[in-house]
Parts: structure tokens; C-alpha cells; sequence
């Protein structure tokens, strides 16, 4: 149960207000410990105390959106543009990362220096749901999970044209190391990475589509060269377009001013917490530009089916389906929702395509 349901329960005289209010101030312990996030998941057994007397501890406030902090795990929605970890050795803090702006928070919240480390990383230009390790053992824990495929995650990707058929598995080897700025696909029987990822279809749009995407393994530019092999390379691109020439190509060069940067989102994220081996699962919403761009492209297609603006609205499940997200919403009678698509007028608008997530052999079981 969310640690402030369990206060409320213990304390139905208090408001909601004023129950996370003392939690968000630190008088609230939970087996004698300090913690301050009212969503915070305890167990039945632990033992929950509020103490209104206590010192308000200041609030310790995150650039960035938490989606998920304990004592030894913190998931934050990583906004684009910003870096992982340094570009290298020599930069060291004088490179705005995720990396330094935790050590700035916990800094800040714990009041001594914590041990940071990254489970994983995501591409400067991508979005979403990335796990950060807040000591040695969870990070040890963390990164052997990761190297054992334990770590579910889900994208969601705009990219150029539409896939046929609209699901399938990518296999393909990657390169270890780069050429001309970029990795490489290698065929099967020369020494490379072997990489896994699925894909489906969620919506489609105008020379564009909305797709799912499940990786099996953790390859940097993973996504990026396999859509690249599907023919589908990300809106906004500029690298992997489908041209071997490290010159910027006109593909590349078009679809570069579609969206201010590659449109890709680390949409959900699942694994087992590494110290208690608990599932931590969290949904990172769509940002801003993803939407902009996502929406100007379903007007685009109802403007090709319609003679008159229509009404889009998408509303996409997440993979557990604990929850879910109108990502593009404008204004009139039309209705896309990926499982059915009611419509009135022309018959040339392409048909919806199934909104049921994709899932592993394991979560089928």
C-alpha cells in the first residue's frame, strides 16, 4: 500500500493534504526510517509512525521528474538533450548530466556525498525512464540484472513511413566499435553484438507511424540501426537515415526538419529492485515535442482522408495495463483509438491497427 493511504488509514482525522504535507516535511518514518515520498510502497508488516513535532526538514527539489526514488534505486523521466554520463573522461562535471544532477539532489536531500551510478543510459536526444543506483551494492546487483536481460523495457518511436507488416522481431548484429562516427550492422558470422528488438505498429499517420518497441537486449543505437534495417528510420534522424555516407543525406537532411531531434521515448520500464528484488515498473509520460510532432502528423492524415479538419484522439495503453495516456487530442468527431476507429466519409484512411501491448513469452506465462 502507498505509504500515504497507510497514514491516512492510521490517521483518518488528518486531510489528504495535510498527510502528505507532513510526509513531504520528513516527520514521517517508516521502520524508523525518514521518508519522504507519499507514494512509496510498504509493506504490510512496517510499522509507520507520524510525528508532528519533528523538525520540517527542507524540501529537496530534483531538476528533473521522479518517477520512482527509495534508498538504493532512483527512476527519473531523463528530458532530451540532456547527457547520461560525461562525453568523456576530460569533461567531468563540466557537462550538464543525469549523473551530476543526482549527485546534486541526494547531495542536497541526504546532506553528504551518495554513491551514484547508472544502471543504464539513454541517447542525449531520447526521453524517458532511466534507473540510477544510489550505492555500491545496488549497483553491482542492478548492473548484473541489466547483463541478464531482467530489465523490460518499452519505446514508443515516430518513424518515416509505415512499417509492412506492421509487427515483427529485428534481428541483427551491431558492431562493437565505431566507423566514421557511427556503429555498423555486421553480418552474422563476423564478430559483432547480437541484438534483439520487437516492434508493432500503434498508429498510422501521415508517411509516418506510431510504433511500439520492446527490447530484448541493450545495444547502444540499438533502435536507432534497427529501424534503420526496417526501413523506418527515426523522424528527426540525422545519423542512421539509410546512408552509409557520413555526409548528412538528403533523407537525413528531410527528416531533420520534421522534429528538432531524433522522436524516440523510453516509455516504460520494469526490473526487479536489485537489493530487495521487489518489481519496480514505472511509465514515463510523453514530452511535449513528442506530442507537437505526433499531432501535426495525425492532421496531416485526416486532412489527406477528409475534406474538412476532423478529431483525432489516441489513447495508448502501457504494457501492464495499469494505466493509460491521450497522447493527441484536437477537435471534432472522428475517434482513432488503436484497437477500433469509428469514422464517417471517405473509406481511404488507412485502417487501426491492434492497441494490445507487446508482450514476452515470460509475461504471457
Amino acid at each position: 500500500m502507498r505509504l500515504d493511504k497507510r497514514l491516512k488509514a492510521k490517521h483518518p482525522e488528518l486531510s489528504w493534504s495535510k498527510i502528505r504535507e507532513a510526509i513531504e516535511k520528513g516527520q514521517v518514518t517508516v521502520d524508523g526510517r525518514g521518508q519522504r515520498d507519499p507514494g512509496l510502497d510498504v509493506y504490510d508488516d512496517a510499522v509507520v509512525d507520524l510525528n508532528i513535532n519533528r523538525p520540517a526538514q527542507s524540501r529537496a527539489r530534483a531538476s528533473f521528474d521522479i518517477l520512482h526514488e527509495d534508498d538504493d534505486i532512483i527512476v527519473l523521466n531523463k528530458p532530451a538533450g540532456l547527457l547520461s554520463i560525461p562525453s568523456s573522461p576530460e569533461a567531468g562535471n563540466s557537462e550538464d548530466t543525469v549523473l551530476k544532477r543526482v549527485r546534486e539532489y541526494m547531495l542536497f536531500k541526504r546532506g553528504h556525498k551518495t554513491y551514484v551510478g547508472m544502471l543504464h543510459r539513454l541517447d542525449r536526444d531520447t526521453s524517458g525512464s532511466l534507473a540510477v543506483a544510489l550505492s555500491k551494492d545496488a549497483h553491482a546487483a542492478g548492473r548484473d540484472n541489466f547483463k541478464a536481460h531482467r530489465f523490460e523495457r518499452h519505446y514508443l518511436a515516430l518513424v518515416q513511413g509505415i512499417p509492412d507488416p506492421p509487427k515483427g522481431t529485428i534481428h541483427a548484429r551491431i558492431s562493437s566499435g565505431y566507423r566514421d562516427g557511427r556503429r555498423k550492422l555486421v553480418d552474422a558470422d563476423k564478430s559483432g553484438l547480437d541484438a534483439t528488438t520487437d516492434y508493432k505498429v500503434r498508429e498510422r499517420l501521415k508517411n509516418a507511424a506510431l510504433l511500439e518497441l520492446r527490447l530484448h537486449t541493450g545495444r547502444q543505437h540499438q533502435i536507432r540501426l534497427h529501424l534503420e534495417k526496417l526501413g523506418h528510420p527515426l523522424i528527426g534522424e540525422r545519423v542512421y537515415s539509410g546512408d552509409d555516407d557520413p555526409r548528412p543525406s538528403a533523407s537525413a537532411k528531410a527528416s531533420a526538419r520534421q522534429a528538432p531531434r531524433n522522436m524516440l521515448h523510453a516509455w516504460t520500464l520494469a526490473f526487479p529492485h536489485p537489493i530487495t528484488g521487489k518489481r519496480i515498473a514505472v511509465e514515463a509520460p510523453l514530452p511535449n515535442d513528442f506530442l507537437k510532432t505526433m499531432k501535426r502528423l495525425a492532421l496531416a492524415l485526416l486532412m489527406a482522408c477528409f475534406a474538412a479538419p476532423a478529431f483525432a484522439q489516441t489513447t495508448i495503453s502501457s504494457p501492464d495495463g495499469r494505466r493509460q495516456m491521450q497522447a493527441i487530442q484536437t477537435s471534432t468527431p472522428i475517434v482513432i483509438d488503436g484497437a477500433r476507429t469509428k469514422r464517417s466519409g471517405s473509406a481511404r484512411c488507412p485502417p487501426a491497427i491492434s492497441s494490445r501491448p507487446i508482450r514476452s513469452k515470460a509475461s504471457r506465462d
